[in-house]
């Protein structure tokens, strides 16, 4: 009966989870922002485009792949799409929650330090669903491993395993996650015999999964693009989007504390072996993901980091402290208070995001891809304008270009696949990507090219210079929206 009642308690803490995660997920208004360019891509694979060949998707695929299974077995719109990303933050959750139980944490210690995270995650919940946080999916499912079966003899087998689901969801957060690995083994065990053995048990696994994977790709006549596409530009993509927010500056202090204040536990006398061990662990799997946050130092970029280092922090002090104030008869009624206090913050955080303006949105048929998400009047207006003018010039014979990113806004609905130029960004294109796409424009006739009127309008990482090749060479025809029309005459 105890442990009935126990599971019960899970169950109606991850409900009201899941509860959260929809009220913060499924109301947020229609933006063409990450979440429709990683719908872009699954949607075009959902109507047989093959990923890389026909997408300038430059991260790895199993996302992609998931998202068009979930597109086959329900509906290709943004309501599932939107569920996918419930689905993936719930999973999400329901990790971290295990990974504190695993490290001996009373559970309703447990249930209060996830709850906590999710309020620090919340204001990034709506930017869509993503494989950078299915790829942190793979990378907790890593730790969960560790925490349970490091002595196992099979442990750096399925380690290997679980590096290849992460470097195949992104390619950058595996090498992280990797090096994190690395670290923790050449610090815990030395440059021994056995941490070579180690590393070639992983390796083994790695590689013959990633075999078979690279081996699909080849039969499919993907394998040169997949290549160049996730490889090519990683440098060049590094080097233009370089990008500094100084939201970010409290997260680097808290950062900089954690590592120092862990560093000096460790080496403390005071603490038992285990959770020395333990928190050496996180420490240095924390270090290898702290490379996430380049080269876009963004707050999104860099919680996708702190995670860890939240980890390591709270095992530390749970160890250290919280758990010995918590272990009191006065527990239970303090707890209760501390989960009031937390849902309440979760409605306030609602309603700041939602009854702050008083704007009327609308929504799109179930017939339409962008099917039950608000969407403001005036973009409904947009795309129904540039779909009408798109569609009158195709059946002239013209293609239409648009060279923003906007473009997905108005391709999705007309189902048009431009490949890679429907989101021509710096770093997305390739080994020489912008110019082969200067060649390829240069030689293109029957086609209208469709950029900002104004430069200001233009999203950081879209092409100057493709920009400005078609403003130099190509002749203005006429104005649509905020878009100016040119013509290679």
């Amino acid at each position: 009966m105890k442990k009935l009642k126990s599971n019960l308690i899970v169950i109606a803490f991850f409900s009201l989870t899941f509860f959260f995660l929809v009220l913060r997920i499924f109301p947020v208004n229609f933006s063409c922002m990450d979440e429709i360019w990683n719908f872009q891509n699954i949607y075009k694979m959902y109507h047989n485009g093959l990923i890389y060949k026909d997408n300038n998707v430059i991260v790895t695929p199993i996302f992609f792949i998931i998202g068009n299974f979930l597109f086959h077995l329900f509906h290709a719109n943004l309501t599932v799409f939107r569920f996918y990303n419930v689905g993936i933050y719930l999973i999400k959750f329901v990790l971290i929650y295990l990974i504190f139980r695993s490290y001996r944490i009373k559970r309703f210690l447990a249930f209060l330090y996830t709850s906590i995270w999710l309020i620090i995650d919340f204001p990034y919940i709506s930017s869509g669903a993503n494989y950078n946080q299915l790829a942190i999916i793979f990378c907790l499912i890593g730790t969960l491993w560790h925490i349970s079966s490091h002595s196992k003899n099979n442990y750096h087998f399925i380690q290997g395993l679980i590096l290849f689901f992460v470097f195949f969801t992104k390619q950058t957060i595996g090498v992280y996650y990797g090096l994190g690995l690395f670290l923790f083994e050449i610090i815990e065990i030395r440059l021994n015999q056995d941490f070579f053995k180690n590393q070639l048990q992983k390796l083994f696994t790695f590689l013959s999964c990633t075999f078979l994977f690279l081996l699909v790709f080849f039969l499919r006549g993907n394998l040169g693009n997949f290549i160049n596409l996730c490889f090519g530009s990683i440098l060049e993509f590094a080097r233009s989007n370089f990008h500094f927010s100084w939201d970010t500056f409290e997260y680097i202090i808290a950062i900089a504390f954690i590592i120092t204040f862990s560093i000096f536990v460790i080496n403390s006398e005071k603490i038992s072996a285990i959770t020395q061990k333990n928190a050496k662990f996180l420490l240095c799997l924390s270090i290898g993901m702290l490379f996430n946050i380049l080269p876009l130092m963004n707050s999104y970029h860099i919680n996708l980091s702190i995670l860890f280092f939240y980890l390591l922090f709270i095992y530390i002090v749970n160890e250290l402290l919280i758990s010995e104030i918590f272990c009191t008869r006065f527990h239970e009624q303090l707890s209760t208070v501390i989960y009031i206090g937390i849902i309440l913050a979760l409605f306030i955080k609602i309603g700041s995001f939602y009854f702050r303006d008083f704007t009327t949105f609308e929504h799109f048929d179930k017939s339409h891809p962008f099917y039950n998400v608000p969407i403001s009047t005036e973009n409904i207006k947009k795309i129904n304008n540039m779909t009408q003018y798109i569609k009158s010039k195709n059946s002239e014979g013209i293609q239409v270009l648009v060279l923003s990113y906007e473009a997905s806004m108005y391709m999705i609905p007309l189902s048009i696949n431009n490949g890679e130029f429907d989101l021509l960004f710096r770093g997305n294109l390739g080994y020489h990507g912008i110019e082969n796409i200067i060649q390829k424009i240069e030689h293109m006739k029957n086609t209208e090219f469709l950029i900002f009127t104004n430069a200001e309008n233009c999203f950081f990482q879209e092409s100057q210079d493709i920009r400005d090749y078609i403003l130099k060479n190509f002749e203005k025809k006429d104005e649509i929206l905020e878009y100016s029309i040119y013509i290679n005459e």
